[in-house]
């Protein structure tokens, strides 16, 4: 009998240890899970703050591009009529007109522009500072996305190029250099840059889109 009960609580101990370590592994795992689940969220959590932000930021920024890009419009039409002008008169030299509309409009137009390209260049600059900081989050095809934002900002450095130029009635025409110049923003058009902005902003957002759809997938 004495062996009996000696069985019975062998067992016993040998069962509570058994439940005892059962249970110690069970919360191991539910605590790995748990550990593991709270990363994804919180990881999930600032891609989703940094999608946001960034998205704001590129709708910021092509709002701000519209007002420049309508003075860039203006220009063209000021140089079409200072090239039939020009060739009214039968002026042959190469870029008549852009000279002629420079001497004498260029510089009002350069500070009407360089007005809104002032308020357009901190914007690109969040933008720049937050594609780069996007590289080290693991995003899904993050290259899509940083190339995007570096085409968008191009547009603003085309015009700024246009900007440069035309303020500047006291360039060497003759000079080769200055002809490239003058040839390099004639195909600076404002429908093209708004295409580029089009474009690019739809490459942003379907990159948008995609991480949005695995993160709450």
């Amino acid at each position: 009998m004495d062996t009996f009960i000696q069985i019975i609580e062998t067992l016993t101990n040998y069962m509570s240890s058994m439940l005892t370590a059962v249970a110690s592994i069970c919360v191991a795992v539910i605590a790995y899970y748990a550990l593991r689940t709270w990363k994804y969220q919180t990881r999930a959590e600032k891609h989703i703050q940094f999608m946001d932000g960034l998205t704001d930021t590129v709708h910021e920024y092509i709002q701000a591009m519209e007002a420049p890009i309508e003075v860039l419009k203006y220009i063209e039409i000021a140089i079409e009529a200072h090239s039939d002008v020009a060739s009214l008169k039968h002026e042959d030299a190469k870029n008549a007109g852009v000279i002629s509309y420079i001497v004498k409009d260029g510089k009002a137009d350069q500070t009407q522009l360089n007005e809104y390209l002032d308020k357009v260049r901190p914007i690109t600059s969040r933008m720049e500072s937050l594609a780069v900081k996007g590289q080290v989050m693991g995003f899904k095809n993050y290259r899509q996305c940083y190339n995007a934002c570096k085409m968008l900002t191009w547009s603003h450095g085309q015009i700024e190029a246009v900007a440069m130029i035309i303020g500047n009635a006291h360039l060497n025409w003759a000079n080769e250099t200055v002809q490239q110049a003058l040839d390099d923003i004639m195909t600076v058009k404002s429908h093209s840059i708004r295409e580029n902005l089009e474009k690019h902003n739809g490459i942003f957002l379907e990159f948008v889109k995609q991480n949005y759809q695995s993160l709450l997938a």
